[in-house]
């Protein structure tokens, strides 16, 4: 039987671009609307063209399209491994990489410590259980427990004492009846109610004496230790957090400053790239938002409550392949990018919770080394850090008798009264609230229609600033 062949899981990039094609604005049944502009210009760079498109969509009507907000969704690029602006942003990346991996190994020590603080709250839980089993109401626990201490005591305590303990007494010294007896009396009391010779009782007297201190100091020192090493373990997550916050500039700088691989659609190396050349593609999109509210659609909807928000979406597409010329500045060393064009402008109808979750896929996308390297080891013991820097409950509080005032019953008797008019007033500002498909369809389609106006109004202004022909 043929292996099943395992679907691969798509990238963050892949679902972004479902979730765009799906809210798309079609001139057919298949193809998406899109406006597109290429020309060749090697007097006029990529900035000019990249900031004319951001105010365009940003300024307000009449000087612009006035959009609420706008989002840079993509920053890319990718330079010929022949030319001088590969080394010198290789550079930059490798000293944002060597800051890095000084910080993360700060950060590796810092997480081994809490492993170790961790497994030694664990073993002081199980010691400290036996103490409060001590208490409980149930004798046969209290019983076990205190066995259990006294055990702990002969193998940990009194074991120091070499031949002297009880121990070696019991085997060597034929002692036989000392081990028992100290497990069986309770106190120094007890041990002259029991049948044994005076030798043995003298030794069990000093040796129940001391296990009673013993098991008293002994608590109060776990407990202390206890605190200590959970208020220890909350400074180093707090330090690992502030390493961590630390370390993500560097990293995501580092993954910023690389460079991305551009393919066709076929998935093969884009031909625009030549390694010996002196040449880089760029691409940059920008996503323009401008909210849609069902009064925009008629008067009578004003009050309609919706539990989306919807919004008209405009996207500018840069491809620009250029010859970057290196030119000596105050700043240092500046590029000029000059080449070929192309923008591609779209039209989307997007909800709220579909930019959210275009955000989330973004930010998975940006953080995915950084959740690699930091954040994969603390996953597995998070339940235990949880557990032990959770704060105690607080003592109640007692409450202080409350002041009344002398006429307090009548403003109560007043508020009686004047609370059914309340809900006579309610009655004339009703709200429609609706949670349908069909109002669902309805805002899409609206915000569907006019993200294609604002599209056309982009496109079209575009080419008349740059004295293009236009329609």
């Amino acid at each position: 039987m043929p292996a099943l062949v395992q679907e691969k899981e798509k990238s963050p990039t892949e679902k972004i671009d479902e979730i765009k094609n799906k809210y798309a604005s079609k001139d057919s049944q298949y193809e998406m609307l899109k406006y597109n502009i290429v020309y060749d210009s090697l007097a006029e760079g990529v900035e000019p063209i990249y900031f004319w498109l951001l105010d365009f969509l940003q300024d307000r009507e009449p000087s612009g399209l006035g959009m609420d907000e706008v989002i840079k969704n993509k920053d890319e690029y990718e330079a010929a491994v022949g030319s001088g602006y590969f080394s010198d942003l290789g550079t930059k990346a490798t000293r944002m990489q060597e800051q890095a991996m000084k910080m993360m190994a700060t950060i590796n020590t810092v997480v081994r410590s809490i492993i170790n603080l961790i497994y030694d709250l664990r073993e002081f839980d199980i010691r400290l259980e036996t103490y409060d089993d001590l208490n409980l109401p149930e004798e046969a626990k209290r019983e076990a427990a205190e066995l259990s201490l006294r055990v702990i005591w002969m193998d940990q305590v009194d074991i120091k004492r070499g031949r002297g303990s009880i121990n070696m007494l019991a085997q060597q010294l034929q002692f036989v009846t000392l081990r028992d007896a100290f497990l069986y009396v309770k106190d120094e009391k007890d041990v002259e109610n029991i049948d044994l010779n005076d030798r043995v009782k003298r030794i069990l007297k000093s040796r129940v004496s001391e296990y009673l201190k013993w098991k008293g100091y002994s608590e109060k020192e776990l407990r202390k230790r206890y605190n200590i090493e959970r208020a220890y373990l909350k400074s180093q997550v707090s330090s690992l957090k502030h390493y961590t916050t630390w370390v993500k500039p560097y990293l995501i700088a580092a993954k910023k400053l690389g460079m991305a691989n551009f393919l066709t659609e076929s998935g093969m190396p884009t031909p625009n790239i030549v390694n010996i050349f002196n040449n880089m593609e760029i691409r940059l999109s920008l996503l323009g938002l401008k909210e849609i509210k069902p009064e925009n659609l008629s008067p009578e909807l004003a009050n309609l409550q919706l539990d989306k928000k919807y919004y008209s979406c405009v996207e500018a597409e840069i491809k620009f392949r250029t010859l970057p010329r290196a030119t000596q500045s105050q700043q240092g060393l500046v590029y000029i990018h000059a080449g070929r064009t192309d923008i591609n402008m779209r039209a989307y109808s997007l909800t709220n919770k579909d930019l959210e979750e275009i955000k989330k896929l973004q930010e998975q996308e940006d953080l995915e080394l950084i959740e690699d390297m930091v954040e994969v080891s603390i996953k597995e013991i998070q339940e235990d850090i949880d557990k032990y820097l959770k704060k105690e409950p607080e003592p109640e509080k007692k409450e202080k008798p409350k002041f009344e005032l002398p006429f307090k019953g009548i403003f109560k008797g007043f508020k009686q009264a004047v609370t059914p008019l309340k809900y006579v007033m309610d009655i004339f500002k009703f709200k429609i609230t609706a949670d349908t498909s069909y109002y669902d369809k309805l805002m899409r389609e609206n915000a569907t229609r006019a993200a294609e106006k604002l599209c056309y109004v982009l496109y079209d202004v575009y080419k008349k600033a740059h004295g293009m022909m236009t329609w």
